[in-house]
């Protein structure tokens, strides 16, 4: 799921990316804001509706209550022809509230039962509650049986009033606790949507950061790798944005700094002229044969060759004659060679072939069928050059490139005194 979703974000552009995350997250964050705020202020009006109706419902019922019991203590009816001043407007207040309760309250938070128990209860006092609040005629403070008979209204009002508001204060308690209970879950509803909310927000974050930090790692490897000189670096990074775009001109810039570096290697290790190894190329290249068969213990040996005549042809025939000689000779000496030998041009007319794995007698008689082969060609054409060969093998020689060398040059030189002195000799002999 991750991947996928890495990938789908890596087919945008890096700002269309970074615009659709933020508006992602910033979207189910400002919706999930607006609503904490209206639960937040839906709560707090159903808890001051609760207060007013406590105050609205209960109160009047208190107050009425205190002044039944104050005229009982002080038998205000039995002595007085005056009403207890505020029971006219007590009674509309409580009735206003039942009222008012009876359709705020809902069925499905209010038990019945207490409700209707407040109504009656009140509907069994208010008469009394009413006398009350009329004028006392013609009562004699003599008439005891009178007074008796207001005093049981009094306490049976009074009695009543008290029921009336333990049973509206059980009612509103009840609405109250059922309200909080609501208020809790809606609490832990709003934080369980803010945990998702933000662990998805979280996760989308990660994707997003992914999606840029692992194409920039790959890109940071594949820089150290080429930095450490390695080749055939790539970074495989898929995608339509600017990270994939880098990733491809990388890919591009590297197989170019290789095609480059390759065609140094070719011009730095080899002769222009023969194509053949030059002379760091052949030396680099015996070094390494030669670390090989010291390891092995096996026979390596060494030709070193000389062009004769060079210098003749040359003045003779010109420098571009000279130089097709060269190439000649390059040609005929690689086609006698193995495969597996390596030939360089060490300079000038001067040429050396390493031929791994032979001893010295295979080595004079592969530079015994180099020398017939171009003296052959050389007899036909006076353009070719004939050619000096002298042989050095290793452990016999030693086992380093500078002993090799200097024992095939001290052969190929001596070959050549040789061969000057037996063309003096010849020609001092008469015919």
């Amino acid at each position: 799921m991750g991947q996928s979703l890495e990938m789908l974000l890596r087919r945008l552009s890096v700002r269309q990316r970074t615009m659709a995350v933020i508006a992602v997250l910033l979207l189910p964050l400002a919706v999930l804001s607006a609503v904490s705020m209206v639960v937040l202020n839906e709560q707090e009006m159903a808890f001051r509706d609760s207060v007013e109706e406590s105050i609205h419902g209960l109160i009047p019922l208190t107050t009425l209550e205190y002044y039944l019991q104050q005229a009982l203590v002080d038998e205000l009816l039995a002595e007085s022809n005056d009403s207890v001043p505020g029971f006219a407007g007590l009674t509309q207040n409580i009735d206003k509230s039942f009222s008012g309760i009876s359709v705020g309250l809902d069925s499905a938070d209010v038990p019945k039962g207490a409700l209707e128990d407040a109504r009656q209860s009140w509907m069994q006092a208010r008469p009394a509650v009413r006398r009350l609040v009329q004028q006392v005629h013609d009562q004699q403070a003599s008439d005891a049986a009178t007074a008796l008979h207001t005093r049981a209204e009094l306490e049976q009002a009074a009695q009543d009033i008290s029921d009336a508001r333990v049973a509206l204060s059980n009612a509103l308690r009840a609405r109250y606790d059922n309200a909080a209970s609501q208020r809790k879950s809606q609490l832990h509803w709003l934080m369980w949507s803010w945990v998702l909310t933000l662990t998805v927000a979280a996760l989308l974050a990660m994707v997003f950061l992914r999606s840029l930090l692992r194409p920039l790692q790959a890109l940071t490897r594949a820089a150290r790798r080429v930095d450490d000189g390695q080749t055939g670096v790539r970074v495989d990074i898929s995608g339509r944005d600017e990270l994939a775009v880098l990733a491809d001109c990388f890919n591009r810039m590297t197989a170019n700094w290789e095609t480059t570096q390759a065609h140094l290697e070719t011009e730095a290790a080899n002769d222009p002229l023969t194509g053949l190894l030059n002379r760091r190329g052949i030396l680099s290249r015996l070094d390494a044969e030669l670390k090989q068969h010291r390891l092995r213990g096996q026979p390596l040996s060494i030709l070193a060759m000389d062009l004769d005549r060079f210098k003749f042809i040359n003045d003779h025939y010109g420098h571009s004659t000279g130089d097709r000689a060269l190439m000649w000779v390059a040609e005929t000496v690689r086609g006698v060679l193995r495969e597996t030998d390596h030939l360089g041009r060490h300079g000038g007319d001067e040429f050396i072939a390493v031929l791994p794995l032979t001893d010295h007698a295979k080595a004079l008689e592969i530079a015994r069928r180099i020398g017939a082969v171009v003296g052959e060609a050389a007899a036909r054409e006076a353009i070719y050059p004939k050619i000096t060969i002298g042989v050095s093998t290793m452990p016999e020689d030693g086992d380093q490139a500078r002993p090799l060398l200097e024992a095939a040059d001290s052969r190929l030189y001596a070959q050549k005194n040789r061969r000057v002195v037996d063309d003096a000799v010849s020609r001092d002999q008469p015919s």
